[in-house]
């Protein structure tokens, strides 16, 4: 190979990074614009800039959340501003894969949604797909797109568009082929 060859494929590769770059950018400064948005409106001033990965899992017995063993493990990448009053703006992506344990039937999902606490009314927003369930196949199974507002204090739904289900046992218990157990 020719060094000339080698520097057309060298390019191609900046290329790629660069675009990469640019996503980036356009991904930051759009939090950006919701972070001076949400300043404006609130006079809170951003503290800290959030990028983080994180993984969990948990089990929930038979008769607890539906009436088989439920089983759910995900990842979330999170990217967000945290403010000076304590309130907060993230874009979420995550990965999740709930199983009935007693069948072996998996879901999985990537849901892209933002949260939004507001210090001043104790209100967490989520906004955006918040379930996209495909069984192995691929095929889909569940799609719930919208926005969920809960008081952090009580737990209680204030706000909920009619395409969002907030009740996650009676959405994914006969999803996965079972009845919720509460």
């Amino acid at each position: 190979m020719s060094l000339r060859e080698l520097g057309c494929n060298r390019s191609r590769n900046l290329k790629g990074r660069g675009s990469m770059r640019r996503l980036a950018l356009i991904i930051s400064f759009g939090l950006l614009i919701v972070a001076l948005g949400a300043t404006a409106a609130s006079a809170a001033r951003p503290t800290h800039i959030l990028k983080e990965t994180f993984s969990d899992s948990f089990l929930a017995p038979a008769g607890t959340l539906c009436d088989f063993n439920f089983s759910q493990s995900f990842t979330i990448v999170d990217t967000g501003v945290f403010f000076d009053d304590d309130s907060f703006v993230f874009a979420e992506t995550a990965y999740v894969t709930n199983t009935n344990l007693d069948t072996d039937h998996s879901l999985t999902e990537v849901v892209h949604y933002t949260l939004q606490l507001n210090a001043s009314d104790g209100r967490i927003k989520q906004a955006g797909l918040i379930v996209h369930l495909r069984d192995a196949s691929g095929k889909l199974v569940v799609v719930q797109a919208g926005q969920l507002v809960i008081d952090t204090e009580t737990g209680e739904v204030v706000k909920v568009t009619p395409a969002v289900n907030p009740d996650f046992a009676g959405l994914i218990c006969p999803a996965l082929g079972g009845q919720p157990a509460i």
